[in-house]
């Protein structure tokens, strides 16, 4: 006879065996209970330590593993300090990595600006963060011991290769405004949803990058049109990247696009850091700064077949 059973067996009134057999089931079940209640205490206490990221970064925010665990990025102005962009924080968890030391201890990253690759490799130091709490959300930073200027980007050595952007500005004044009225024309034929207001306006370059991908001639341009009035100025931002093969005349054929339109002084507009062919695959990629009037995000842009190209990754946003 169990523990239980004698238990019941000397009560003044004994129950009935089926009483009994719910009863002890009942005992044995506030019993289980205690013990998930202490299990769950101790989940939730885990679940209150800082996030621990894997080594690799979540395929939830869609970056690119072959493009090395981290990507730097100079800051504005400067060419011996730079952000270290941690491809897997969200916008949500980016106050996470406030205070944090950069995780770059034994990387050697290679450095990229539109010209290319900087000759020669890098080791970068993490900046000291001051103990205050910041106003707004960072990036950990670092110094860098750059070969030389010029540099935009870096990823860990061996992950991607160069790829030379040619810039409208360096072309002959035939070859520019050649591009220019393609890129033009191109924009007008896009299918759109902009604000009526910008329609029958003519669009004008703001930027524009060629670079060759072997057999092909890819264009990447940020046109624009504007409505000028004193009171509301606005203006529409077109991220066009075009493709044809090599040395052919002609238009370039839209592989992707984006449209942003608003207040001037608002608008984001896109900057291009660099293009990179990532990975042993040697996929290309164009890597770009997209600016808010409160903050920025970067993002990468790939090649994802012949003649198309899709936003893949956007860091978190920060406006500091």
């Amino acid at each position: 006879m169990s523990s239980l059973d004698a238990g019941y067996s000397t009560a003044k009134y004994p129950l009935p065996l089926g009483h009994m057999r719910l009863l002890r089931a009942g005992l044995l079940a506030l019993v289980l209970l205690s013990c998930r209640d202490r299990g769950g205490r101790g989940e939730d206490s885990a679940r209150s330590l800082p996030p621990v990221f894997s080594s690799g970064p979540a395929s939830s925010t869609n970056w690119d593993i072959d493009a090395g665990p981290v990507m730097l990025v100079s800051l504005s102005g400067s060419t011996d300090s730079a952000a270290v962009i941690l491809p897997e924080i969200t916008d949500s968890t980016i106050a996470s990595v406030e205070g944090n030391a950069a995780p770059v201890s034994g990387l050697v990253f290679d450095l990229f600006g539109r010209g290319g690759k900087i000759d020669g490799s890098t080791t970068v130091t993490p900046i000291k963060v001051p103990d205050a709490r910041q106003e707004c959300d960072a990036w950990p930073l670092v110094r860098v011991r750059a070969p030389s200027s010029g540099w935009r980007v870096g990823f860990a050595g061996a992950h991607v290769q160069a790829v030379k952007l040619d810039s409208i500005e360096a072309m002959t004044s035939t070859d520019s405004a050649a591009l220019a009225v393609s890129l033009a024309e191109t924009a007008a034929t896009l299918v759109n949803a902009s604000d009526p207001a910008f329609r029958g306006l003519p669009f004008r370059v703001r930027s524009a990058y060629t670079f060759r991908l072997d057999s092909i001639d890819v264009v990447i341009a940020d046109v624009i049109r504007s409505v000028n009035e004193e009171a509301n100025p606005r203006i529409e931002h077109l991220l066009m990247i075009g493709e044809k093969r090599a040395g052919s005349i002609g238009k370039y054929n839209t592989g992707y696009y984006s449209r942003t339109a608003g207040a001037e002084e608002t608008t984001q507009a896109t900057e291009v850091l660099a293009a990179v062919r990532v990975g042993s695959s040697r996929k290309p990629a164009v890597v770009v700064n997209i600016e808010y009037d409160d903050g920025r995000v970067l993002g990468l842009i790939e090649r994802v077949a012949p003649g198309q190209w899709r936003s893949l990754w956007r860091s978190a946003f920060t406006d500091c």
